[in-house]
């Protein structure tokens, strides 16, 4: 009897075993690689056809970033792309399909994302990180620490003074918080931009 119910035990064992080991692999090291803060942004550059933005979008021009936030002037809402290769700025007007869809630009659509290729792959991996301090945000739960970029590929913040790779999956140069970084994808330098998380 007492063997009966041990081999029952090891074959039920084993059974629960070899029914969740696939749930173990797949739950890859990627799925904690991203933030938990929720991010929504669609904007389809075959419509707008932004220059700064398609730059970013461009898996051969791997390095190059672009800032994107929303902003209104005299009432109507823009959409800005600023370069990390250059002081220039572009905007697009909101169509109608534009404000139709929601937005999370984001931690709290305040300071935008930083999207673009990483250098350091092949192929080339897009990154959308948020335009916030990750620990100066951490601190005081504040969206006042806006990230300045660079054309070697450096985020900095203004506040802590830390150094951010944007083409090293967001790490801090001199320790601590990665960026915050959310799911993106793109179907084209002119195409269809996601941040979706």
């Amino acid at each position: 009897m007492f063997l009966k119910t041990r081999t029952s035990f090891i074959v039920t064992s084993l059974k629960a075993f070899l029914l969740a080991a696939p749930l173990l692999v797949a739950c890859s090291a990627d799925s904690f690689d991203f933030s938990s803060l929720r991010a929504y942004f669609v904007f389809d550059n075959s419509v707008h056809q932004d220059p700064t933005l398609q730059s970013a979008l461009n898996p051969m021009s791997a390095g190059v970033f672009c800032r994107i936030h929303e902003g209104s002037e005299g009432g109507a809402l823009f959409i800005y792309f600023e370069s990390n290769q250059s002081n220039k700025t572009t905007k697009a007007k909101e169509n109608a399909d534009d404000l139709r869809r929601t937005r999370a630009i984001g931690v709290y659509n305040k300071t935008g994302v930083i999207v673009g290729y990483g250098n350091l792959s092949s192929p080339a991996t897009l990154y959308a990180y948020d335009s916030q301090c990750p620990e100066c945000y951490a601190k005081t739960n504040m969206v006042s620490y806006k990230l300045s970029i660079n054309s070697k590929g450096f985020a900095t913040c203004a506040n802590c003074k830390r150094e951010y790779d944007l083409n090293n999956n967001g790490i801090c140069k001199t320790g601590g918080k990665k960026l915050i970084k959310y799911r993106a994808t793109s179907t084209g330098a002119l195409g269809v931009l996601s941040i979706n998380n």
